[in-house]
């Protein structure tokens, strides 16, 4: 039913884990394509422990995660695309939520669950609630990164539609799909946290500036966006400015102001 996408690179503290955690799901109707993205370390060495016949290993040059998870959408054999990062967690019931939701909402292809960080305990109050959001870049705008990789959930026809990841920026080529998908589909949201993002783990992307051209800012247009869609976007230039003053990266700055002139003021 699932086919599991996991990108890895130099991973091999964390990979092991991430892999249990999905061969450890309830629901047993699944692959993994682990899509080995160049990894220098021992990560390979540690997936091939495994002996599960429904792990399979891609080895590919190192060309970035969209590239990876690309590579695993193109091997996926089952309709339902589901994303793991090489150091994130599932819960033992994550594929189950996904199902009944499916099963729930049949004519829809946009699904996912919550999450926790590392470090964070689950509510003894547990939110089972299903929400069915609309208007993605309304619910974005108020809540920040509710669509994540590792709980994202997405019928095979969508990348028919809208395409894949854009290969060449490591910085927001998530957020990048997650708008495109967005526009043109409803999501399907379970309040209840089924996995956990590891913000310890070793070859983590940290919170600090990424250069423009390799970032999701190098290719938005805001040229006929309308509504919250360019709410969006404004608020994600705006944070980007403020960065670049505050680090006086005026030139990045400028380029930044050049770009969007007056798209940013209407």
């Amino acid at each position: 039913m699932f086919s599991v996408i996991i990108p890895l690179y130099n991973k091999e503290l964390s990979v092991k884990n991430t892999v249990q955690s999905v061969l450890m799901q309830a629901l047993k109707d699944f692959e993994i394509i682990i899509v080995n993205d160049g990894s220098t370390d021992n990560s390979v060495e540690v997936v091939k422990w495994f002996s599960d016949p429904r792990i399979r290993l891609i080895n590919q040059d190192n060309q970035g995660v969209s590239a990876a998870r690309n590579k695993g959408i193109e091997e996926a054999n089952y309709e339902w695309i589901v994303f793991l990062d090489g150091d994130d967690i599932w819960h033992k019931n994550h594929l189950t939520i996904l199902k009944d939701m499916i099963e729930q909402y049949p004519s829809d292809k946009v699904f996912c669950t919550s999450y926790i960080k590392s470090g964070e305990n689950i509510s003894e109050n547990l939110d089972t609630s299903i929400v069915v959001i609309e208007n993605y870049f309304k619910e974005v705008m108020q809540h920040v990164d509710f669509f994540w990789t590792s709980v994202v959930c997405v019928h095979s026809s969508v990348f028919e539609k809208v395409g894949g990841f854009v290969v060449g920026i490591c910085r927001g080529e998530d957020l990048e799909l997650w708008a495109r998908i967005g526009k043109y589909f409803r999501i399907i949201r379970s309040m209840q946290k089924t996995a956990v993002y590891r913000i310890d783990s070793e070859n983590k992307l940290t919170s600090t500036r990424s250069k423009y051209n390799n970032s999701i800012l190098s290719i938005i247009d805001l040229k006929g966006v309308k509504g919250y869609e360019k709410k969006y976007y404004q608020k994600m230039i705006y944070r980007r400015i403020k960065k670049d003053v505050k680090a006086f990266e005026i030139k990045d700055m400028l380029r930044l102001i050049w770009r969007y002139n007056f798209e940013l003021l209407k």
